[in-house]
């Protein structure tokens, strides 16, 4: 018999380790010793975007508009608007509230307030006493709220004290202590049953009677 060829049965050999050894398929585990290979996922964070809140420009407060809007005058218990009983003929004309004074005759001279009609508001300066007299006119009141145009059952139960002098409540003239002030007094005339004078006047004023 002829012996084979040794070269022969290496080659074999070779080929028949290579064929039998396990081929790697996708998916089966990777041999011991072989690093895992990590997928890392990249993380997509949804980044909210921020939110711009609009700048709440906040909206000016409505202004008032231009045109002055006259505050309604009260009168009492100490004056009226700047115009104060007491006051000198010189403080009283700086007020701005007077048309000019006349001169004095006797005792006291009289100015009228400069917003009232004429023949109102007239204010009575004393030598001795200052401003001793201020009258209402129009829609003025009292704090209490008196004011000429008014009924006299009205204006007594306003001021109950009012005590008549002359006539009665309904057709007189009479005076109630001034709230707020014990130097101080309203007069107050009524004609038909309505108020149609209301002054503010020094209670031991020297003007009139």
């Amino acid at each position: 018999m002829r012996a084979m060829p040794v070269v022969g049965t290496i080659t074999c050999l070779l080929f028949v380790g290579a064929c039998s050894s396990p081929a790697h398929r996708s998916g089966d585990a990777a041999p011991a010793g072989s690093p895992e290979q990590t997928t890392s996922a990249p993380t997509t964070g949804t980044s909210a975007s921020p939110t711009s809140a609009s700048p709440t420009s906040s909206s000016p407060s409505a202004r008032p508009s231009g045109s002055a809007t006259s505050t309604a005058l009260v009168l009492g218990p100490n004056g009226l608007g700047s115009l104060k009983l007491g006051m000198s003929r010189e403080q009283a004309t700086a007020t701005g509230m007077l048309r000019p004074f006349a001169a004095y005759r006797d005792e006291c001279a009289l100015a009228q307030l400069r917003s009232a009609p004429a023949d109102r508001g007239n204010v009575n300066v004393s030598r001795t006493l200052g401003i001793a007299t201020i009258d209402a006119y129009g829609s003025i009141t009292t704090p209490e709220g008196a004011r000429i145009g008014m009924s006299s059952a009205g204006m007594l139960r306003i001021y109950p004290g009012w005590k008549v002098a002359d006539g009665d409540a309904a057709n007189g003239r009479g005076s109630v202590k001034t709230p707020g002030n014990d130097k101080a007094v309203y007069r107050i005339a009524t004609r038909n049953g309505t108020v149609t004078e209301l002054t503010l006047q020094y209670a031991n004023q020297n003007c009139y009677e």
